[in-house]
């Protein structure tokens, strides 16, 4: 299955990327780390909404916005930054404004980690992304509690969820598969 697993994580080898690498595991897919590619911010000239281009030439463009048209799916996932995603993934965001439209139908799913607040709020930025772009959110999302190296190894709780949270992205596969 053709699923990218999305890092908005700067930290190597972070919580977030362990839930990642988990879900992943078990769809299959391709792990895309955002702080290993060039992507400069949107800069809101609006070109894109009469050439369906973006105007910056960087990995974005040349490299992610290619594998985001031909995926059926993605996972975004952050750590919560100031109650929110973290500005590598609202980067990432930003600029998909380009290729609004074009990533209708596909499934979304969303995993943060933080402490013991703000998930929600980073939840439902990728939620809102998801919806923007017209992709299917897979379920509610995986909140996961953990600060230091290796915390989340002891989150059942969202190691439990990411496993869900994987199935129920093969299960959508399968059911929009059917309708093809």
């Amino acid at each position: 299955m053709n699923i990218l697993y999305i890092s908005g994580s700067p930290r190597k080898r972070s919580n977030t990327d362990y839930l990642l690498g988990l879900a992943l595991s078990i769809t299959g897919g391709r792990f895309i780390k955002i702080i290993d590619y060039n992507i400069h911010p949107c800069n809101a000239c609006w070109t894109c909404l009469k050439t369906a281009k973006c105007t910056i030439n960087d990995d974005m463009t040349e490299i992610l916005i290619p594998l985001l048209l031909e995926c059926e799916g993605m996972v975004l996932g952050s750590p919560v930054f100031f109650n929110n995603i973290t500005a590598q993934l609202k980067a990432f965001i930003d600029r998909t404004w380009s290729i609004k439209g074009k990533l209708k139908n596909k499934i979304g799913g969303a995993i943060v980690v933080g402490r013991k607040y703000g998930a929600e709020n980073a939840i439902t930025a990728i939620h809102a992304f998801f919806l923007k772009h017209e992709i299917i959110p897979a379920n509610r999302g995986v909140n996961g509690i953990a600060f230091k190296v290796n915390e989340i190894k002891t989150d059942f709780e969202a190691i439990e969820a990411t496993e869900r949270l994987a199935l129920r992205i093969l299960e959508l596969h399968k059911l929009i598969k059917k309708l093809d």
